[in-house]
C-alpha cells in the first residue's frame, strides 16, 4: 500500500482550489496490536514508496441506467403513504438505477449531508473526469433527530433534502445507493433500543425508493453485486444501528477524547445475530473486490466516539469472519466523524485491510483531537470532503482518494490486489 498527501495554493473561487502533490508511502516493519480484543490481528505502520494517481487510469464504462420515478415506484407497490397520514417523502425527480452487469471502475462516497445548508460540493463531484458511475451515501443523509411521536422532524428533514436543487442535479447525473447512520436513524448515537427505528426505516426506504428485504424493525442491511466474473464488485451495506447494543460511557481512566470506552462484553453486539449470519453468507458469495460500508469507523483507535473498537469482541469477530470464509479483496468505508482520514491493518493471514473515512459533505467541524495511533496513515481532514474508490483492473490496484469541495485531491492511498489477497 502507498500513501499520498496533496498540498497546494488556492487558485479558484474563494481560494479553495488547490493543486495537489501526492507523496508516497509503503508499509514499514513496525507491527502493533490493534487492541486488546483483536488478539492476533495486527496493525502495521507505514513508510514511503509509490504515488497514487488522481484519476482512474482505465476509462470508466458508461453506466447503463434505468429511470424509476417516485410515482412508478410507490403507486406500483401500493405505497401511497409512508407513515399513517404522511405522504411519500421521495424526491419528485427520478432516481437512476445502475445496471448490475456494469464493470465498476470509479465509485463516489460521502456522508453527513445537512439538508438546511448549501451543498456546493456536488459541483466538485460532477466535474470529475470520469464522473463516478455510482455514488454511495454512507450515513447521515439528513439530520432529522426525532423528538415527536409521529417522527415529524425526520419527515421534514427528508422533504427538505428532496427539495435541495444541488442534490437534485446530482441525482439526475449519477445512480445512488445509501445506508443510514444515527441522524437519519433518528437520534444521535442511538442503537437497537431506539423506539422509532421502524418509522425511521420506513422513511429511509421511502426516500431512497428501496424495497425492504425484511421487517423494517430487523434492520436495513443489504448487498449489491456489479460486474461479471473477474471484475465482480460486491458492496455490503452494514446496519450498525438497528441491533447494536449500548456503548459503555467512558471513565476517567480512558485517555482519549470522546464519550465511550471499549468494553469486552460477549453479550453486547454490533450487528445482531441475524445480520452476522447474513454477512457470513455474503462473504461466501463470489466476488473479486468487496467494499464493506460501516457508517462508523472500524479500524480507528485514538478517540472515544462511536466506533467498532468500543466493542472489541465484535470487531475481532468481523476479522475472524473474513479469515474463516476466505473472503478476499476487502475494502472498508466509513463516515460519521466530520473528518476524513485513511487507516490500515493486517489480518493474521497477512491480508491488508484498508479503510477510508470520508466526512462531511457540508457540515465541517473544528479539527478533531484524535491521538495519532499506528493504524492511522494520514492526517485528518476536517474540511468538506468526499471519497473516490478507483479500481484499476488492468494494473491490479485500488486507489482510495479524498477530494475537497472543488474536487481537488486532499490525500490518497493505493492498495495492490496482491495485498488484498486477490492475486496470490
Amino acid at each position: 500500500m502507498s500513501n499520498s498527501t496533496g498540498h497546494g495554493n488556492g487558485d479558484g473561487p474563494g481560494g479553495r482550489r488547490r493543486r495537489s502533490a501526492l507523496a508516497t508511502v509503503v508499509f514499514g516493519a513496525l507491527l502493533v496490536v490493534l487492541s486488546a480484543g483483536v488478539g492476533a490481528f495486527l496493525m502495521q505502520a507505514v513508510g514511503p514508496l509509490e504515488t497514487a494517481p488522481e484519476a482512474a487510469t482505465e476509462q470508466a464504462e458508461e453506466p447503463t441506467m434505468r429511470v424509476v420515478t417516485a410515482r412508478e415506484y410507490f403507486e406500483g407497490s401500493g405505497k401511497r403513504e409512508v407513515l399513517p397520514g404522511v405522504p411519500s417523502v421521495a424526491p419528485s425527480t427520478p432516481w437512476l438505477k445502475l445496471d448490475q452487469s456494469m464493470t465498476l471502475t470509479r465509485i463516489g462516497v460521502g456522508s453527513c449531508l445537512g439538508q438546511n445548508q448549501p451543498q456546493p460540493i456536488w459541483e466538485g463531484v460532477l466535474r470529475l473526469e470520469p464522473r463516478p458511475q455510482l455514488f454511495m451515501m454512507i450515513g447521515d443523509s439528513v439530520y432529522g433527530d426525532i423528538k415527536s411521536p409521529a417522527a415529524k422532524e425526520l419527515v421534514q428533514a427528508y422533504r427538505d433534502q428532496a427539495a435541495r436543487p444541488e442534490l437534485a442535479k446530482a441525482r439526475q447525473a449519477m445512480p445512488f445507493i445509501a445506508m443510514w447512520d444515527d441522524h437519519d436513524y433518528g437520534r444521535n448515537d442511538a442503537g437497537g433500543n431506539f423506539s422509532q427505528k421502524g418509522n425511521a426505516a420506513r422513511l429511509f426506504h421511502d426516500f431512497w425508493q428501496m424495497e425492504p428485504e425484511r421487517p423494517v424493525e430487523n434492520g436495513i442491511y443489504y448487498a449489491r453485486t456489479y460486474g461479471s466474473e473477474g471484475r465482480r464488485v460486491q458492496i455490503i451495506m452494514l446496519d450498525t444501528r438497528s441491533m447494536r447494543s449500548e456503548f459503555q460511557r467512558k471513565s476517567d481512566s480512558f485517555k482519549h477524547w470522546g464519550k465511550f470506552e471499549p468494553i469486552e462484553d460477549p453479550e453486547r453486539t454490533m450487528l445482531g445475530n441475524a445480520q452476522w449470519e447474513w454477512l457470513e453468507e455474503r462473504f461466501k458469495e463470489p466476488a473479486d473486490v468487496r467494499i464493506i460500508v460501516s457508517s462508523i469507523q472500524l479500524l480507528a483507535e485514538g478517540h472515544g466516539f462511536e466506533r467498532w473498537g468500543n466493542l472489541p469482541l465484535e470487531r475481532q469477530r468481523f476479522f475472524t469472519l473474513i479469515n474463516d470464509t476466505g473472503a478476499r479483496g476487502v475494502i472498508l468505508l466509513s463516515g460519521d466523524r466530520h473528518s476524513g482520514a485513511f487507516y490500515s491493518g493486517k489480518l493474521a493471514n497477512g491480508q491488508t485491510l484498508a479503510e477510508m473515512t470520508t466526512s462531511s459533505l457540508n457540515r465541517s467541524y473544528a479539527p478533531p483531537q484524535d491521538a495519532r495511533t499506528p493504524e492511522r496513515l494520514s492526517q485528518m481532514y476536517n474540511q468538506e470532503n468526499f471519497g473516490l474508490v478507483d479500481i484499476d483492473w488492468r494494473q491490479r490496484k485500488i486507489e482510495l482518494l479524498l477530494k475537497d469541495i472543488d474536487g481537488e485531491t486532499l490525500d490518497g492511498i493505493t492498495v495492490k490486489f496482491a495485498d488484498l489477497g486477490i492475486d496470490e
